[in-house]
């Protein structure tokens, strides 16, 4: 590392350096490898099991990776609170209802309305650290709410069977957005290291989803064959260890408001392997909707 991008990271990243944007960029192509793997999980595990299981690996998976890279050093309370935070938004509550969406809805309509994550993130900011409210948020917002109409919208004389998931993939989308921006940005800036945030993000996930468990049993039962510890494996080394190593070490070098864009190429990366892997064939109005949907993350990631 040269010494310009060292400063750069002691005060929190000022420009977009070409290893920040290769860590975001590497995120949003593995975070979308787990997004996408939830469709064929979910055939073989429930969506509670499912959530849980993967954060016990990506908890264990912390482990080492903190073990490996001395990161394990106690910045405080506070710091620990705003991880806590982080893991039952993005991964507990938003996981949930991402995987319930998934189970309702095509992979590639559900992982492009949840990857509106940078157009949360920006309303988060503006909401909840003071940053100005600029134009180009509006401008997203319509473009976003244009674009999920064409991803959902079915021809004449055909009806959509269920809205309920478009609905739970914008809200997974919401939860994902508030959690990037926020908790976890201020935690490595309180001098948490990523590999123990990432160890108290996924013990916040495990313990959330745990204590929700016997609410959500009577609707969501116990299942889980052969092949569902290996699907749960395979979405949660890639999917959410590596994915949020990428980001957080991101961060540490640039703005988050400069990696948005980058980090909105897991709308791209997911829509493609549902695609390719998946054999889902989606209409044209769906890639235009796709279209505008990443519109929007880049007018909102550029021009604010």
């Amino acid at each position: 590392m040269d010494r310009l991008e060292a400063d750069a990271r002691l005060v929190g990243g000022r420009t977009l350096t070409p290893a920040a944007f290769a860590l975001a960029l590497s995120a949003g192509a593995t975070w979308a490898i787990g997004m996408t793997l939830a469709k064929p999980a979910l055939r073989h595990t429930d969506p509670v099991s499912y959530v849980r299981l993967r954060w016990v690996v990506v908890g264990l998976l912390g482990v080492v990776f903190g073990l490996a890279t001395r990161g394990f050093r106690f910045p405080g309370w506070p710091p620990v609170g705003y991880a806590l935070l982080a893991g039952f938004l993005d991964a507990a509550a938003g996981g949930l209802f991402y995987v319930l969406a998934i189970e309702r809805s095509s992979a590639h309509e559900t992982t492009t309305l949840s990857s509106t994550v940078p157009i949360w993130g920006v309303a988060a900011s503006v909401l909840f650290l003071g940053e100005p409210a600029r134009w180009s948020v509006f401008v997203a917002a319509g473009l976003v709410v244009a674009g999920a109409f064409l991803l959902v919208h079915q021809p004449r004389g055909q009806r959509h069977a269920d809205l309920t998931g478009p609905a739970l993939a914008l809200v997974a989308g919401l939860l994902w957005g508030v959690a990037e921006t926020v908790p976890s940005k201020i935690a490595l800036e309180q001098g948490m290291s990523p590999a123990l945030l990432l160890v108290v993000f996924s013990v916040a996930a495990v313990a959330s989803t745990s204590l929700a468990a016997p609410f959500l049993r009577p609707r969501i039962p116990r299942r889980m064959d052969r092949a569902g510890p290996g699907y749960i494996v395979a979405s949660a080394a890639p999917g959410a260890f590596a994915g949020w190593v990428f980001w957080l070490l991101a961060l540490e070098r640039a703005p988050a408001s400069l990696l948005s864009p980058v980090r909105g190429s897991t709308l791209l990366f997911a829509f493609a392997y549902s695609v390719v892997f998946l054999k889902e064939r989606p209409r044209g109005t769906a890639f235009v909707g796709a279209a505008l949907v990443f519109a929007g993350i880049l007018a909102v990631s550029l021009l604010t």
